[in-house]
C-alpha cells in the first residue's frame, strides 16, 4: 500500500483492550497495529518514501475505553483518535475521519467483535463500499455455528442482518456439520463480495487451542491480487506456528489434567494429522473446481484459476501450480501466451490455461 498512497488509514472497530498482559498494553491489537505500521513507515523510508499514519480506534465499554484513552493520550508522530461509540452507531465517524484522510490515503478496517452482531452486513454496508479501501474481518465461525438452526425469532432476524439475505437457511439445509460450516462462512463471503464490489474476499481458518474444531476465520477483502497474494502467504507461514501453539496449549491442558509434567516437548508429541485433513480437504475442493472450470471453458485466464484456488482457506498457489503441472504431463493442457523461457504461468501477465481433454 505504502508503495502507492502516502497515507495510511487503520480503523479498528472493536479495540479494546481485553486480555492483555502487560501494564503497557503493548500486547493488545491496537498497539500490535501500530507497531505493525510504524515498521512499514521505517521500511519505505529505505526507498525515499513517507507515509503518513492515521488510526481511529473505537471502543464502547467505559473501563475499557478509559485504558485505551490512556494508551492514545500518550502516542506522538501519529495522528491516533479514541472514539467510544458502538460500531452501529459510528458509521458515519468512521467515514469522516477516512474522507479527512484525503485522497491519498488509503483506508484499512479491522472488525473483531466478540460475536456476529457486530459484522452484520446491514451495519457495515457503507464501510465494505469505501473505494479503495479493504477490510479484515473476525467471523467468529464456533460461536454462529452453535446458533444457526436456533428457533427464536430475535436469533434468527440477527443473521438474516449478518447475510443481508434469508437465504442462508436454504443453503444449509440438511448439512452435515463440516460442509454447513464451510457453506456459512462461503455464503458470507459472496455476500461481502456483493456489497463491496470486490474482486477478492478470502476466508483463512484459526483452529481452536485445545480442540480439533475451528475457532473462527479471518476474512479478507480486496480490489487487488497483490492483496491475496501478501494474505496467503501470511497464510502459509501462520498455520506451522499456529500448530505450535496448539501443540504447547493442549500440552499444558493435559498437564492441568494429570497434575504431571511431560517429558517430551510438545512439537514433538502434538499430531497435525486434523490440521492435515483439513488442507487436504480444501485442495481437493479447489482442484474440482480448477478442473471443473478448465473442462467447461476450455480455455481460461490464469488470473481466474488463481482467483478460485485462492477463495478457499489453506489453499495456495503452489497447489495450484502442481495441478496444472500435473495435468501437463498427462498431456490434458497447455498453457499459452506464455513469454520466452517461461516454464509455469504467473499471475498478472496475461497467461492463459486450455483444456485439451486428450493425451
Amino acid at each position: 500500500m505504502g508503495s502507492h498512497w502516502n497515507s495510511i488509514t487503520y480503523v479498528d472497530c472493536f479495540s479494546g483492550p481485553w486480555n492483555v498482559r502487560s501494564d503497557d498494553l503493548s500486547d493488545s491489537s491496537f498497539s500490535i497495529a501500530l507497531q505493525q505500521l510504524r515498521k512499514a513507515r521505517e521500511t519505505l523510508k529505505a526507498s525515499n518514501k513517507s507515509l503518513k499514519i492515521r488510526c481511529l480506534f473505537l471502543e464502547s465499554d467505559p473501563h475499557a475505553f478509559t485504558r485505551l484513552q490512556q494508551f492514545t493520550d500518550s502516542i506522538r508522530g501519529e495522528e491516533v483518535r479514541p472514539l467510544q461509540k458502538r460500531l452501529e452507531d459510528s458509521i458515519p465517524d468512521i467515514l469522516d475521519f477516512i474522507q479527512q484522510g484525503g485522497q491519498r490515503a488509503f483506508p484499512f478496517l479491522f472488525i473483531d467483535p466478540t460475536g456476529w452482531t457486530g459484522i452484520a452486513l446491514e451495519t457495515i454496508a457503507p464501510l465494505l463500499k469505501i473505494k479503495p479501501g479493504e477490510v479484515l474481518i473476525n467471523f467468529m465461525t464456533g460461536h454462529i455455528s452453535r446458533f444457526l438452526e436456533s428457533p427464536q425469532t430475535e436469533t434468527q432476524e440477527s443473521f438474516r442482518r449478518l447475510f443481508l439475505s434469508p437465504e442462508f437457511r436454504d443453503r444449509l439445509q440438511g448439512l452435515a456439520r463440516r460442509d454447513r460450516e464451510d457453506a456459512t462462512v462461503a455464503f458470507y463471503c459472496e455476500q461481502m463480495k456483493k456489497v463491496g464490489l470486490y474482486q477478492h474476499v478470502c476466508p483463512s481458518i484459526v483452529l481452536h487451542p485445545e480442540k480439533d474444531r475451528t475457532h473462527f476465520h479471518l476474512i479478507y477483502a480486496t480490489r487487488n491480487p497483490k492483496g491475496v497474494e501478501v494474505f496467503k502467504t501470511t497464510e502459509k507461514k501462520s498455520v506451522p506456528v499456529m500448530e505450535e501453539a496448539r501443540g504447547e496449549a493442549q500440552k499444558r491442558k493435559r498437564e492441568q489434567r494429570t497434575g504431571q509434567g511431560e517429558l517430551y516437548v510438545a512439537k514433538e508429541t502434538h499430531d497435525p494429522s486434523y490440521v492435515n485433513g483439513l488442507r487436504q480437504r480444501y485442495n481437493d475442493l479447489a482442484k474440482t473446481r480448477v478442473l471443473e472450470i478448465l473442462k467447461r471453458k476450455k480455455t481460461v485466464p490464469y488470473d481466474d484459476l488463481w482467483s478460485e484456488t485462492m477463495a478457499l482457506s489453506l489453499t495456495w498457489e503452489s497447489d495450484l501450480k502442481s495441478w496444472l503441472r500435473e495435468w501437463r504431463k498427462e498431456g490434458t493442457l497447455e498453457f499459452q501466451r506464455m513469454k520466452t523461457n517461461q516454464r509455469v504461468p504467473k499471475l498478472g501477465i496475461g497467461n492463459v490455461v486450455a483444456w485439451k481433454e486428450s493425451g
